[in-house]
């Protein structure tokens, strides 16, 4: 059985007991990454989140895009969506903390 590190009303973030890929789910969107996978992933997407709070004019409007690896493609979210992102994955990361300092 997956191990849940956090959800909102936007998604989760599991960890999968056999590949222990962290398992993010947001909207239509779903991402397994390995720890240093989603470490990078939530460092770009908190520098993404911080730079928009600032610019953002209209918080609904989807306006931010998270470039991918593949060319020409990009997520994109409003800053409402991309606050409720950075929320699972902040959280989640808290979470592995706490888990390692554990151990």
């Amino acid at each position: 059985m997956a191990q849940f590190f956090h959800h909102n009303e936007f998604g989760y973030c599991a960890r999968c007991p056999r590949t222990q890929h962290l398992h993010v789910c947001f909207g239509n969107v779903a991402l397994a990454t390995t720890a240093a996978e989603f470490a990078e992933f939530r460092a770009y997407v908190a520098r993404t989140w911080q730079h928009h709070c600032l610019h953002t004019q209209d918080p609904e409007v989807r306006c931010i895009a998270l470039r991918t690896p593949v060319c020409r493609m990009a997520l994109v979210f409003s800053l409402v969506e991309l606050t409720q992102l950075q929320e699972i994955l902040e959280n989640t990361a808290l979470l592995l903390e706490v888990e390692e300092l554990l151990r």
